[in-house]
C-alpha cells in the first residue's frame, strides 16, 4: 500500500513558511510523502492529486483573506479525494466563514497548530502511529511550543536544504490600530535562548546554509523571558558558534534595531546578512499618529542613517501602506517624498484594508478604492526606482552570494546575496546543479527592470 501523500500552500509572511515548514516535517515523521510537484494550482495540468492537503492563510487584508477562499476552493478541485485543512491567522479570526466554503473537511486555528494538523494526518491510513519526538529542552512554564513548531522542524525537507525560516518569537504587544495579528497570535512570546541555538545546531546538520530568524514582531524577542535578554544577545551567542553560513533576520520595528544589533552585522563579514527589512508604514508623522505607531520619520531616518554609516551595503527595506483612513492627498506627498530621498533599497507596498475589530476599521474618513489603488501604483513605481539605484551600484562589483535550487526559464541559476539581492547566475560551462546549496563568488554583469544577471567569477 503507498503512502498517504500531503501538499501545503503557504499564504503570507515568512512567519507562514515557518509555520509550514513545522507542519511538513510533523507529517514527513508520520510517514506521509509530499505529493508529487506541477503547475501552480489551477493550471491546465495541476500536481498529483494528494491525500491531504494544508491551506496556511494569513489575514493581513482584505484581499489576503479572499485570496485564501480562492484558493481553498481550487484546492477542492484540483485534490477532489483529499482532506481538505484550512489552517493559519484567517482560520484563527474568522473559522466560520472557511467552514461555509464547499469542501472543506477541518479549520485549524492558531491553537496546537501542528498538532491538531497531526491529529487529522492519522486519520489517512498511516501504517503505524509513529509519534513525533518531544523537545528534548524543556519548556518554561506557560511557554507553548505547539507556537514554535517541535525539534523535528529541523529536518531536511527532501531537497530544500537550502534557506530555512526559523520562528524564535510569536504574538505582538504592539496595538496598531491597523492591524488584526496581535488578536490572531496573542502577545508576544519568545523562544528561550538555548531552544534557538539548539534548533539552529538542527538546521546546520540537515544542510541548510542560511537561516533566516522569524516572528511577528522578531524584534522584541527575549522580554518575556526571565531574566529579560534582548536580540542583539541571542545573536552574539548564535554568530559565535555558527553552525550555518549565514543568518538573516527577518522584520525589525524600528525601536528594536538597536547598536549593538548594527555593530554584529558590521563585523559579522557576511555571517550575518547585511539587510534589515524596517516597517515604516507612512512617511507622514500625522499618518503614523493615527497608526498608533511608536515612533516619528525623524526617528526612522535616525535608524535609516545609522545602519547605512556602518554597513554601507546594507539592503534596507520597508513596508509601506497607503490610502490609511484620513490619509490627505498632501500627506501622501509628504509620505512620497521621504521615501525618494531615504537611502532604501526595496518597498513592500501594502493598500489599507479594513480588518473588523482593529481602531482603524471605525476611524472617519476612510480613502475610496480608486484613490488606494492610484496611491499603491504611484508607490511601487518609486519603489522600482529606488531597487535600481541600489542594485546598480554592484554591476562590476564582486559579490557572494548563495545558490538556490531554481533554475530560471534563462538556464540561469537563481542566487541570493547577503545584501539581498536577488540574482541569475550563469553556470558558465558548467551544470546549473552544481551551484545549488553553494556560496560562490560571483561577478554582477547587469542590473534593469527585468532582474539582475551575473556570472561566476
Amino acid at each position: 500500500m503507498s503512502l498517504p501523500t500531503y501538499r501545503i500552500v503557504t499564504l503570507g509572511c515568512k512567519l507562514n513558511q515557518a509555520d509550514s515548514h513545522a507542519l511538513e516535517s510533523r507529517l514527513r515523521r508520520l510517514g506521509m510523502r509530499r505529493a508529487v510537484e506541477g503547475p501552480e494550482p489551477g493550471d491546465a495540468d495541476p500536481a498529483a492529486p494528494a491525500d491531504l492537503v494544508v491551506l496556511n492563510t494569513c489575514t493581513v487584508t482584505a484581499g489576503a483573506d479572499r485570496e485564501a477562499r480562492q484558493i481553498a476552493r481550487r484546492m477542492r478541485r484540483v485534490h477532489p479525494g483529499a482532506t481538505l485543512v484550512v489552517t493559519g491567522c484567517y482560520a484563527e479570526r474568522d473559522a466560520l466563514a472557511l467552514r461555509q466554503i464547499a469542501g472543506v473537511d477541518h479549520v485549524v486555528g492558531m491553537q496546537d497548530q501542528a498538532g491538531r494538523v497531526e491529529a487529522i494526518a492519522r486519520t489517512l491510513g498511516l501504517p503505524t502511529p509513529a509519534a513525533v519526538p518531544a523537545d528534548r529542552t524543556a519548556a518554561p512554564p506557560g511557554l507553548d511550543l505547539g507556537r514554535f513548531g517541535a525539534t523535528d522542524s529541523c529536518d531536511p525537507v527532501e531537497s530544500d536544504r537550502t534557506r530555512a525560516f526559523l520562528k524564535i518569537q510569536d504574538g505582538c504587544d504592539l496595538r496598531c490600530a491597523y492591524c488584526i495579528i496581535p488578536s490572531v497570535r496573542g502577545g508576544s512570546r519568545s523562544l528561550p535562548a538555548g531552544m534557538v541555538l539548539e534548533r539552529l545546531a538542527g538546521l546546520g546538520r540537515a544542510g541548510y546554509r542560511e537561516v533566516v530568524l522569524t516572528g511577528v514582531n522578531t524584534g522584541d524577542w527575549g522580554g518575556d523571558l526571565a531574566p529579560a535578554t534582548r536580540l542583539h544577545d541571542l545573536l552574539a551567542s548564535a554568530l559565535e558558534r555558527l553552525p550555518v553560513d549565514r543568518l538573516r533576520l527577518n522584520s525589525l520595528e524600528p525601536r528594536t534595531v538597536t547598536d549593538r544589533i548594527v555593530t554584529l552585522m558590521a563585523g559579522a563579514g557576511g555571517a550575518l546578512a547585511r539587510h534589515l527589512q524596517v516597517p515604516l508604514q507612512s512617511g507622514c508623522d500625522a499618518v503614523l499618529a493615527r497608526m498608533r505607531r511608536n515612533y516619528r520619520t525623524a526617528d526612522y531616518a535616525r535608524v535609516l542613517e545609522r545602519v547605512g554609516e556602518a554597513v554601507p551595503d546594507a539592503a534596507l527595506g520597508a513596508d509601506v501602506i497607503v490610502g490609511f483612513p484620513g490619509e490627505t492627498e498632501g500627506e501622501f506627498e509628504t509620505t512620497c517624498r521621504f521615501l525618494e530621498t531615504s537611502p532604501l533599497a526595496y518597498l513592500h507596498v501594502f493598500p489599507y484594508s479594513v480588518r473588523p475589530g482593529t481602531a482603524a476599521a471605525s476611524l472617519p474618513d476612510q480613502v475610496p478604492p480608486p484613490a488606494i489603488a492610484a496611491r499603491g501604483a504611484r508607490l511601487r513605481a518609486v519603489a522600482r526606482v529606488l531597487s535600481l539605484r541600489f542594485r546598480r551600484r554592484y554591476v562590476g562589483r564582486t559579490l557572494r552570494v548563495l545558490g538556490l535550487r531554481e533554475v530560471r526559464a534563462d538556464g540561469r541559476v537563481r542566487a541570493l546575496s547577503d545584501n539581498f539581492i536577488d540574482c541569475g547566475v550563469d553556470p558558465g560551462g558548467g551544470e546549473a546543479g552544481e551551484l545549488f546549496n553553494r556560496l560562490v563568488e560571483v561577478r554582477i554583469t547587469a542590473a534593469d527592470d527585468a532582474g539582475t544577471l551575473a556570472v561566476v567569477a
